[in-house]
């Protein structure tokens, strides 16, 4: 193991440059632009890295395969998730260099992709290269799992799943994405948080007219929806849609034990998300991230936009929102909820869900979640946390739910890596770590 160690650090900038190529493939799942060819780039790679790779078409984007087997007979079988898609680069004035062209600056590599998720699960197939170019053995048997629509909702990932459950078998899932906390300590994430995606459409008149006649007179789209958001939540951020809390779990001592082990910096958070100040203690904030519930408003569309003013009656508004859910929340039936929230407050307003995911758990005291804590523990030392879950949503239900084995959550990138946001960005230093920590996992997955 020291000399595959040894190798990834002789070669690493060599492995900078392939980095580079995987993030100058555009593969935005939102258009489709470039998904096809990154795709074939992908399994190029991981080919040439001796992985068996082979393209698997699903109703929508393809999934990228791949498996590695140990001679060992009873060689444990450890499944790496990732995606190939990312968020589209816009808007483009704010980027400080061309997103799709990778750019190191300060000891940190921007571009659109390079921490959600492109740099990350390139660190498992430059794992696999420097096992096979150091000439040592990997122990265990290793499949790839790179799909390309988890930006868009992995919409066919579960169906994938479903249909090669016997191809898949393996004994536990990493699904390796997300930010580190602060302090760059690794949080392993026990469970992440569903999400159902959607949106509200309201119409009011067949066309906008002018708000001297129609004012007041002809119903306006923009304050009909501010009147059906406001029976969504209260005040105090309460969500006040019937049947939405239902078996919403309270924390228990063991929660609360879990959190105070985690770190926790206000001012660093205030940072971070760019607010003047940042009133909730550690546990507060830990429960809220990990254990409750969300409703949150993502953008809203009505009536003139442009440059100066236009006098205008909207007749047309809508919403874009995401429910970000726990365990025991079932997506679809908190999409009913909605739609019959909805119903109640504004009929004939129309909600399209575009797309959700179930939240997961697993027990983080299984033998094969502290193998892979364990092997972290040598790469990251004393930066290394169990965490509840992931504030964000990733399918990791399709592994235990679905496949039956547990699945971890393993954040790589640096906290502030801004994904998704303009000038994301990976620092290198831990860019090369990560490439460490999975050739680790691979070596103590025995």
């Amino acid at each position: 193991m020291e000399r595959v160690h040894t190798h990834i650090d002789d070669n690493f900038e060599e492995y900078l440059t392939a980095i580079g190529g995987i993030i100058r493939q555009r593969s935005i799942s939102a258009t489709g632009e470039g998904i096809r060819e990154c795709a074939a780039l992908l399994a190029e790679m991981m080919a040439s890295a001796g992985i068996k790779t082979e393209i698997r078409e699903t109703d929508g984007n393809p999934v990228v395969y791949g498996e590695l087997f140990s001679e060992r007979q009873d060689a444990k079988t450890v499944l790496f998730y990732g995606h190939y898609d990312v968020q589209p680069p816009e808007p483009l004035e704010l980027w400080d260099s061309e997103p799709f062209e990778p750019s190191i600056r300060n000891g940190r590599l921007y571009a659109r992709g390079i921490a959600d998720n492109k740099g990350q699960l390139m660190a498992h197939i430059l794992a696999i290269r420097a096992f096979r170019e150091s000439g040592a053995e990997i122990p265990c048997n290793a499949k790839f799992v790179f799909e390309g629509e988890e930006e868009s909702g992995s919409t066919n990932l579960a169906a994938f799943v479903e249909r090669n459950r016997e191809l898949l078998d393996c004994d536990i899932a990493l699904a390796v994405d997300g930010p580190m906390l602060s302090g760059d300590v690794l949080n392993v994430c026990l469970g992440c948080r569903g999400v159902v995606n959607f949106e509200i459409e309201l119409e009011t008149a067949q066309f906008d007219c002018h708000s001297g006649r129609g004012g007041d007179i002809i119903p306006n789209a923009g304050w009909e929806l501010l009147r059906l958001l406001r029976t969504m939540k209260d005040e105090q951020g309460n969500i006040l849609i019937e049947g939405f809390m239902d078996g919403v779990r309270s924390p228990t001592e063991k929660d609360m034990e879990v959190i105070d082990g985690l770190p926790f910096d206000r001012e660093n958070l205030k940072s971070l998300y760019g607010v003047p100040s940042f009133d909730l203690d550690k546990r507060q904030y830990y429960t809220k991230l990990n254990l409750m519930p969300t409703l949150t408003i993502n953008g809203i569309t009505c009536g003139y936009q442009g440059k100066g003013s236009k006098t205008i009656n909207p007749a047309k508004s809508s919403v874009k929102m995401d429910a970000r859910l726990v365990v025991d929340q079932d997506p679809l039936d908190i999409a009913e909820k909605i739609k019959k929230h909805v119903a109640l407050h504004a009929p004939g307003a129309r909600v399209t869900v575009h797309g959700f995911m179930h939240p997961s758990k697993t027990d983080g005291d299984l033998p094969v979640c502290r193998t892979v804590v364990a092997a972290l523990e040598k790469v990251y030392v004393d930066n290394v946390a169990l965490s509840l879950g992931l504030g964000g949503s990733l399918p990791s239900y399709v592994w235990t739910d679905i496949l039956g084995v547990p699945a971890l959550g393993i954040p790589y990138a640096n906290q502030d890596s801004g994904g998704h946001a303009p000038n994301e960005n990976f620092r290198v230093d831990l860019l090369q770590k990560a490439v460490h920590a999975s050739a680790q996992i691979l070596f103590d997955m025995k």
